[in-house]
């Protein structure tokens, strides 16, 4: 489908795994252990070990957005897997929905909640073999129409050198483009920790694009927020700092990472003071930064993508985050998605900007941040380091 022409592309969507997954794709004398998907109050629900919370499925997998059905506050009960879309697991089905929302092409996440679970099982053995299982799915899923579905695969957790070798796998067996990161595998807390080095340099050589999807660490929730949250600073920009503070991004100058499910213009405020902090403090030695033309902010806004989704404050303020750094998700099929009406949503979003500057945040900086067909070439130097000053001295 090298012929796909785009006018819509959503930086973040997400599938539901296959009631199946795991049964079919793990080594036999792992399959009792496995994840199995049960019947659970009157609906369905990941069972993922004896000591671990069962995981629901998302109310809005039977509805593909929350305006329909209300969230879980309004609606009682988690659903069946009768019930869920079956764009959210098949490929044909998504191609479908895809055209109904008017949108052409998907970056794709998985489940936030099974993951969060599954990242805190004890048995390594069986973690990895998760892991792998779930990353030749996707990698089949959107081998259907690979122009049109954009997989992520998922970073094992249960060692450094896990992490690397299935990083390679993905980028060049596997063909996928990115991966989400839940927690840093040599389990450090911080991002920039020399341990993780072996797994940073295996992205940093295939280009491999790194989404943390709203927090990142081994006991933390990857879930979206929930009640009112609107311009929290999310807790990955507290994992962020540090990876510059410890000279990751110097180490590994190739290096992409995508804020997911965030919106962005919280973002600015978060720069701006750490920009001032770091002008304040830059006598101390941990501050030391290897770029002495960079602040805190270069470094950060040179390296990371925001998606943004009811964000007009950031395309109003798009100059000071990076005009190629942001790119518009519909969350589909989350409470926040308005499938199948994203195409309006995403032009009401960026309605004050002219017409190649929306065509830049709904299309072209993602499709060049994946390098899809057409944008293989990526982005310029200029692009990337395309913003305003924050703090001056």
């Amino acid at each position: 489908m090298s012929d796909t022409k785009y006018n819509l592309i959503s930086a973040e969507s997400h599938i539901l795994e296959p009631a199946d997954l795991f049964e079919k794709r793990v080594p036999s004398f792992l399959k009792d252990r496995a994840p199995k998907l049960r019947d659970f109050k009157g609906g369905a629900a990941w069972f993922v070990a004896d000591d671990i919370e069962p995981v629901t499925l998302p109310r809005t997998a039977k509805t593909g957005s929350g305006y329909r059905e209300g969230t879980p506050r309004t609606t009682d009960g988690p659903i069946s897997y009768s019930e869920v879309l079956p764009a959210l697991y098949d490929p044909a089905a998504r191609i479908k929905a895809q055209y109904s929302d008017s949108v052409d092409a998907e970056v794709l996440y998985p489940t936030p909640g099974l993951w969060d679970a599954i990242k805190l099982l004890d048995d390594k053995e069986l973690q990895l073999s998760l892991y792998r299982a779930y990353n030749e799915w996707i990698a089949e899923f959107c081998a259907y129409a690979p122009d049109r579905l954009i997989g992520l695969g998922v970073v094992p957790t249960t060692s450094v050198e896990d992490a690397r070798a299935e990083a390679l796998r993905c980028a060049t067996e596997l063909k996928l483009r990115g991966m989400v990161l839940g927690a840093f595998p040599s389990g450090a807390l911080v991002g920039g920790a020399p341990a993780d080095d072996p797994f940073w340099d295996a992205v940093n050589k295939t280009g491999l694009v790194i989404s943390l999807h709203v927090a990142c660490g081994p006991d933390k929730s990857t879930m979206p927020f929930g009640g009112i949250a609107g311009g929290l600073k999310p807790q990955i920009a507290d994992v962020a700092l540090p990876m510059v503070s410890a000279g990751l991004f110097d180490r590994f100058e190739n290096l992409k990472l995508v804020f997911a499910h965030t919106d962005a213009s919280w973002a600015i405020h978060w720069l701006e003071f750490s920009d001032m902090y770091f002008v304040r403090h830059r006598h101390l030695s941990n501050h030391t930064l290897k770029r002495e033309e960079l602040l805190m902010s270069g470094y950060l806004r040179s390296h990371i993508w925001f998606t943004f989704h009811h964000d007009q404050t950031a395309v109003a303020n798009r100059h000071n985050l990076g005009p190629a750094h942001l790119i518009w998700g519909s969350h589909f099929p989350y409470d926040d998605s308005n499938w199948p009406d994203n195409r309006q949503q995403a032009n009401r979003v960026t309605g004050e900007a002219p017409n190649d500057v929306r065509r830049t945040l709904t299309v072209e900086n993602v499709a060049r941040l994946y390098r899809l067909p057409g944008f293989e070439s990526g982005f310029t130097e200029t692009q990337i380091t395309e913003f305003t000053s924050l703090v001056h001295y």
